[in-house]
């Protein structure tokens, strides 16, 4: 016969786990020229199409947000293996937005490097969402989540000074394949102005290092490049718009408002926990995700570097 013993500090020890509910984050999605778009919904032609684009309907609060700002809409035309090409309306975001990251920075410059063994779990803490693809013909998939501002279309006034409007809440870019490639390259040059930015603030005003959220990265379109095998596709992939020669006055301009910061320390641990969950594969990219496009070419050669970038080659 057994004696229950009960210890209430040991199970007091054990705790009670709280189911996490991660937020969804619209996403935004890059068009660099591959894809098939009509300006005018519902007539028109469909021409190839370069810019950022968030699909309609997906989100209710970002719908009211960019149909206030006065975002035109247009329709792209999704290809779909084995069955007619879907049309979709989506916003058009034009070519170039600015992103408020957040995230600590990427801890390597390459996919590869970053999703190795000894790096992976501080990919993942910095907040980038980064695994390998599991699709065919699918190397990578890569997002990251932060604070969209937008440009307020001109009216009448077109000497007035571009007014840029910030969405209050995460959004999310997403990636695959080779953009992977381009989107943490630019990430790793956002730093570098960061970085810059440490040695040109009042250090008595902000004693702390510039973190990545607390600077805009304007990010657009790069140089055209031939992608796909034997390079025959032309693409223009994202790239950061950062200028090589960093100042004050271009600091400035590029400064976030003073709600990011309040924004970006209230959502960073929901932002680590959710890089976790799409790392091992267990988050459903849902919110303004539409449709598997052609957005990338790819080589035939998963160890082939991109643009020059030993980009699938750890070191």
């Amino acid at each position: 016969m057994y004696e229950y013993l009960y210890d209430s500090e040991a199970a007091m020890a054990i705790g009670r786990n709280k189911i996490r509910q991660f937020t969804d984050a619209m996403t935004i999605q890059w068009a660099n020229g591959k894809n098939e778009a009509r300006l005018t919904p519902g007539s028109g032609r469909f021409v190839s199409h370069v810019g950022w684009y968030a699909e309609v309907g997906r989100d209710d609060e970002f719908d009211r947000f960019i149909s206030q700002a006065g975002i035109p809409q247009m329709e792209i035309r999704h290809p779909r293996q084995g069955a007619a090409a879907q049309i979709v309306r989506h916003w058009n975001l034009g070519e170039q937005i600015r992103f408020f990251p957040v995230t600590s920075g990427p801890v390597a410059t390459t996919v590869a490097a970053s999703l190795s063994p000894r790096n992976i779990a501080a990919t993942i803490e910095a907040g980038i969402g980064l695994r390998w693809g599991r699709g065919e013909g699918e190397r990578s998939k890569m997002a990251v989540r932060g604070y969209l501002q937008i440009r307020r279309p001109k009216h009448a006034d077109a000497g007035a000074p571009d007014e840029w409007l910030l969405y209050p809440r995460l959004v999310q870019i997403s990636v695959r394949s080779r953009m992977t490639d381009e989107l943490l390259a630019a990430l790793v040059d956002h730093v570098r102005v960061c970085e810059i930015a440490d040695t040109l603030v009042d250090r008595a005003k902000h004693p702390d290092v510039i973190h990545c959220y607390e600077l805009a990265l304007p990010i657009g379109p790069g140089q055209e490049e031939q992608w796909g095998k034997g390079e025959t596709t032309t693409v223009l992939p994202i790239a950061s718009l950062h200028p090589q020669t960093i100042d004050l006055p271009y600091l400035r301009s590029l400064w976030r408002p003073d709600q990011v910061v309040e924004l970006a320390l209230r959502d960073w641990p929901d932002v680590q926990a959710w890089a976790q969950e799409f790392s091992i594969g267990g988050y459903a990219e849902t919110a303004g995700q539409s449709p598997a496009l052609a957005d990338d070419a790819h080589t035939g050669n998963e160890a082939m570097a991109a643009n020059g970038r030993a980009a699938y080659v750890d070191g």
